[in-house]
């Protein structure tokens, strides 16, 4: 009977561990559109993956019920943090969008209840930084494709990961964001993992038998880290810029200071002068990234600037047309010609003045007679086909790069021309309203500050103190306080003025309390003797990783990230598995 029970709790030991494995592996690569929906409830992969583990977790607690019910000692701050928002939720207005941001932090919290109780003698912590190793190598990987290799055809194979439009203006579609939603979700998501597959390189590293095969994997881990921050690098995050190299700097002072080892902080050090190198070398041989950086200036990756050469001086209702157009190239990419990757068509449309609706036109496209590099000019004849009712409208000529986007949509106005038909013909006039008014609205010119946010972030607070104006709720509901056009895709870019408008001063003091509670036991684990070195280096790493997420949290806000929210519970869950002392 003692070995049945035996043989049970081992498979019962090895099947959580497979789903801890699962749940890790699926966070960086959740799909957009859900598997399953119910409705209010729906299943992504990562979702899934973690609704697996669940199951996993709880079949492997009937045979453990003491391990799992035993406490941990982020169990009060892990629940507190997440009741806040529960109760915050009672002072949302829309309490559905707040109801599914409270499950999704639930969600976190069942994902750190499971790995705080993962079976200690396969060394549970060691697998699931080798999962995230494994993992982090294949989003890295796929960056940098995303960056030097894959054509604007191949981007189809990541738009089930990504939104359709990441960045904006400047920098539109040339920071990578590999398979996480957003570029800055994908640094974040980076600089949580990358320490922790530093130190699995070290663990792999210490245990070779071998000169030659230590030699081997430390090289390894190197290159394996190094491609992790080139990565990060394209993401062209600042905040994370600062974040990544500035908490490796700080794990290598307490790898030092507590004798974790010559080969723990010296690699730290290293790994932050490599990342230091990367963005130097960067800098000098990239427009982009020295702009991005600060340090030269911005040039735009779509650029263009219209002059009319010839105009009809009569049109015809209903009737094709053609325009004789000069246009400057002040972008830095290449325009390309019919058939080309990167091939840059003229377009039109039609607009009714003054209200700016679009009319239905039969759309078509001018190829440009040969390539146009960046300061070059094109003169081009361009077809366009009248509307076929009278009245007063704009033709806005405008450049599309293909299977890509509009250059109006990237923040660069197109051309309008006001046209007026009679009931047989058009002809040019004055419009009393500027041009601009007419132009496709570019998020850049519409940009709310961080001041901004963060100001109204305030005010909300002032009218909300105590629990806030519920979970998620800020992004619908910050505009008025600040008289901006509202955009429910920005979050106040800052995790204590989130929590501090959404959940009031209860909220934000269980966020301090969550984050001071972890990096106390980390610091703990740091300092503690009697564990082993690679225990040690593990809780370096991820003091390491809440210091890149406070850090990189003043300028962002994540939580609402899947791929960032659950690998941020499955490091806290680490955290209270290392500083578990009653071995079942």
């Amino acid at each position: 009977m003692q070995i049945v029970d035996q043989h049970s709790m081992e498979w019962r030991a090895k099947l959580v561990l497979a789903g801890a494995c699962l749940v890790t592996f699926f966070a960086a690569f959740e799909v957009r559109q859900p598997l399953v929906n119910f409705g209010f409830f729906n299943l992504t992969t990562s979702k899934l993956a973690a609704v697996l583990f669940f199951i996993t977790v709880f079949i492997w607690g009937l045979g453990n019920a003491r391990n799992l019910f035993s406490r941990r000692s982020l169990d009060l701050a892990v629940a507190l943090f997440c009741l806040s928002d529960l109760i915050s939720t009672t002072a949302a207005a829309d309490k559905v969008s707040a109801l599914k941001f409270t499950l999704r932090m639930f969600y976190g919290a069942a994902i750190y209840f499971g790995v705080s109780r993962l079976p200690r003698r396969f060394r549970s912590d060691l697998v699931i930084a080798g999962t995230v190793t494994v993992a982090v190598l294949i989003v890295a990987l796929v960056g940098l494709l995303q960056n030097f290799v894959i054509p604007v055809s191949w981007d189809f194979l990541l738009t089930p990961f990504q939104e359709e439009i990441t960045t904006f203006g400047a920098f539109y579609n040339v920071r990578v964001a590999s398979t996480l939603p957003y570029p800055t979700s994908l640094s974040m998501y980076l600089e949580l993992t990358m320490p922790l597959a530093l130190m699995f390189g070290l663990w792999l590293t210490g245990r070779s038998s071998t000169a030659g095969r230590r030699r081997w994997w430390l090289v390894a881990s190197i290159a394996g880290v190094t491609a992790i921050m080139a990565t990060q690098m394209f993401t062209f995050t600042r905040s994370g810029m600062v974040a990544a190299p500035v908490s490796l700097l700080i794990g290598a002072a307490l790898a030092a200071i507590f004798g974790l080892g010559r080969r723990v902080w010296v690699m730290l050090g290293l790994s932050a002068l490599i990342f230091a190198a990367l963005l130097g070398g960067s800098a000098l041989v990239s427009n982009k990234m020295a702009a991005r950086m600060g340090i030269r200036e911005q040039h735009n990756h779509y650029g263009a600037v219209y002059s009319v050469v010839d105009f009809p001086a009569t049109l015809k209702l209903g009737q094709q047309n053609s325009a004789r157009l000069h246009i400057r190239n002040t972008g830095s990419m290449t325009w390309g010609t019919r058939g080309e990757d990167d091939e840059v068509d003229v377009c039109y449309r039609w607009l009714d003045y003054p209200g700016g609706q679009e009319e239905q036109v039969p759309f078509t496209t001018t190829p440009l007679p040969h390539r146009v590099p960046t300061g070059g000019t094109v003169n081009i004849d361009v077809n366009f086909q009248a509307p076929a009712k009278p009245g007063q409208y704009i033709v806005d000529f405008d450049l599309v790069h293909l299977r890509n986007t509009w250059f109006s949509a990237a923040g660069v106005p197109g051309l309008q021309v006001p046209v007026q038909f009679s009931a047989t013909s058009g002809q040019r006039f004055v419009s009393s309203a500027p041009a601009s008014k007419f132009d496709m609205a570019s998020p850049d010119q519409d940009f709310t500050s961080r001041s901004e946010l963060w100001r109204a972030a305030i005010k909300i607070w002032r009218s909300h103190p105590v629990l806030g104006i519920g979970p998620d709720q800020f992004r619908l509901n910050y505009a008025p306080y600040i008289g901006v056009a509202p955009d429910s895709r920005i979050r106040t870019h800052d995790i204590f003025f989130e929590a501090l408008a959404n959940t009031g001063v209860v909220g934000l003091l269980a966020m301090l309390f969550l984050l001071g509670s972890a990096l106390w036991v980390q610091l703990r684990l740091v300092r503690e003797k009697r564990l082993d070195t690679t225990s040690r280096g593990l809780a370096v790493a991820l003091i390491i990783a809440l210091m890149a997420y406070i850090g990189h949290g003043l300028l962002d806000y994540f939580l609402w990230e899947t791929g960032v929210s659950f690998m941020f519970f499955i490091l806290l869950g680490l955290t209270a598995w290392l500083d578990y002392r009653d071995v079942p």
